[in-house]
């Protein structure tokens, strides 16, 4: 039986796109008859590494670790439920020494820029068993562009879901393999058709990282709602609701698989803002479920949005650029019409069953 292990960043509390689509790749493998197994860190490499954390401070969160690991405190996730059986470690660090990997891997993942560091240091499994899936370019939480772009010269298999990423490998000087996200057409479905949704029913992502810019949805949908009175929004995400949201707001909290569809489904059209993207998976998820896509103008979108043609995209910060193109979605409804039937036709092409096989392509070469 082959074996593949996946390193993850930390223990996702919350529903997160990026460990979602690791997950779900995951499954695919167990489904073909490989031996899956997940490493995730108590302490980020971040942490770790850091001068600014004394050698005490470290000392304290070690010894507390081994002793909620003891005392049967220490859980992984609640939110993804697997349909094969995984092997699931959390240990103190990524490293040789706490992870032990006594299995002779086909393959082991680094799923992020903190885990590719790790992955580099496991000098003992040869470079052609190593992959690096790049989901964004990571300069967050401490990351300098620097310490992201050192992480693609590492002599891994690299393998990133959209072209832009593959522009960013590519400025290093080495290359990488392009698959695109794959979406779930058995989770997501379009059941309500587009031409029966009413205009003016709209659906957004709510995420506290800036880098979604739910500020430049808001105040768009603002500008819309001044013009057209009778514009609803819907709006769902992993945090709490907002304080002080307006009536015509309806939100969901981390809504379940029926809840969700019936969200893009009764939605006619779907918002997005964000600065940058890894690839945008709501977004995609709207146009399974038939919802006409206004977005911004980045990257990580443009796997999927072709101006005019399965989307209509207005440039980044530009909430009045955003709220025009909604408003014209709502009074043009062959426009509508239009963008959400050639978007729903669009990513029938992202399938995941099509997905994996490029990426067990890839993993069978080396």
């Amino acid at each position: 039986m082959k074996s593949i292990a996946f390193m993850l960043p930390g223990r996702p509390w919350n529903p997160v796109g990026g460990y979602k689509i690791v997950y779900q790749y995951a499954d695919f493998f167990a489904d073909n008859g490989w031996k899956v197994h997940f490493f995730y860190p108590y302490v980020s490499h971040n942490f770790f590494r850091s001068r600014d954390v004394s050698l005490l401070k470290k000392m304290k969160v070690f010894l507390g670790f081994y002793y909620r690991k003891f005392r049967q405190q220490l859980y992984i996730r609640n939110w993804y439920h697997f349909r094969n059986k995984m092997e699931e470690k959390l240990v103190f660090f990524l490293s040789p020494f706490f992870c032990k990997l006594n299995l002779p891997y086909d393959a082991i993942f680094a799923t992020s820029v903190e885990t590719a560091y790790a992955l580099n240091r496991f000098r003992k499994i040869p470079d052609e068993r190593k992959f690096y899936f790049i989901q964004d370019f990571e300069n967050w939480n401490g990351n300098t562009d620097e310490f992201c772009y050192n992480s693609y010269k590492f002599p891994f298999t690299k393998i990133v879901i959209s072209k832009w990423l593959q522009e960013k490998v590519e400025q290093t000087g080495n290359s990488a393999v392009v698959i695109p996200n794959g979406l779930d057409f058995d989770y997501f479905k379009l059941s309500v058709p587009i031409e029966k949704r009413i205009p003016t029913e709209v659906a957004m992502l709510y995420h506290l990282d800036d880098r979604k810019r739910c500020c430049d949805s808001m105040t768009a949908l603002k500008i819309v709602k001044e013009k057209i009175p009778s514009l609803h929004v819907t709006m769902f995400g992993a945090p709490d609701k907002p304080q002080d949201l307006p009536d015509w707001y309806s939100y969901y909290k981390t809504p379940s698989q029926e809840i969700h569809n019936s969200i893009y489904n009764n939605a006619a059209i779907f918002i997005a803002a964000s600065m940058k993207e890894g690839w945008g998976l709501p977004a995609s998820e709207s146009m399974q479920c038939g919802c006409a896509l206004a977005c911004t103008n980045i990257g990580g979108f443009a796997e999927f949005a072709i101006n005019k043609e399965t989307a209509l995209v207005s440039p980044v910060y530009d909430a009045l650029a955003l709220a025009n193109n909604i408003i014209k979605l709502i009074a043009d409804d062959k426009l509508r019409i239009k963008i959400a039937s050639k978007g729903y036709e669009y990513v029938q092409r992202f399938r995941f069953e099509r997905s994996f096989k490029l990426l067990m392509d890839v993993v069978n070469k080396n």
